[in-house]
């Protein structure tokens, strides 16, 4: 007798582990019974808002308009509409690609010194943080220039060396 109360207790205890196991499964595909839907009074328009422009970076910070006349902006609501001015004077937008880069095109004739640079678009203007700044294209020789130069001399040392050298006829 002791072994049938025992397999009851058993198959019970097992019966409630089927249970317990089977029952987040069964919560999971539970069909949810269709409750009624509320619809709005009027149609909703969603409108994009218009962000003011942040500037996080400008790259690069020390340029020389005759080798490299276009800067990079990094920031935050930068459109293809904003418009971009280096020192008051009005720069042209290459390319805006998505709202957080934008390829700027210098304005010509920049003199040699510090501009500030700012964004605007139709919710405000941002300005950046540090200056840029302008290289004097004509304060020291180009690096073609100084090579040359090198050049020219060592050529001129090794026509000395030779003409110096002993024994040649």
């Amino acid at each position: 007798m002791t072994a049938v109360p025992r397999m009851a207790i058993g198959g019970l205890a097992s019966m409630l582990a089927l249970a317990v196991t089977c029952l987040p499964a069964y919560a999971a595909t539970k069909r949810l019974v269709p409750t009624a839907t509320l619809k709005p009074a009027a149609p909703i328009q969603a409108r994009a808002a218009v962000l003011p422009p942040q500037i996080y970076q400008v790259t690069p910070v020390k340029v020389n308009p005759t080798t490299q006349p276009n800067i990079m902006i990094l920031g935050q609501h930068l459109t293809p509409t904003s418009t971009v001015q280096v020192g008051g004077r009005p720069a042209t937008t290459v390319q805006a690609s998505d709202t957080y880069h934008m390829l700027v095109k210098l304005p010509d004739n920049l003199a040699q010194g510090s501009y500030s640079i700012e964004v605007t678009n139709e919710a405000g203007t941002a300005t950046a943080s540090d200056q840029l700044v302008v290289d004097d294209p004509g304060s020291r020789p180009s690096n073609m220039l100084l090579l040359t130069g090198g050049g020219l001399l060592l050529l001129l040392v090794l026509v000395m060396r030779l003409a110096r050298t002993p024994g040649l006829p």
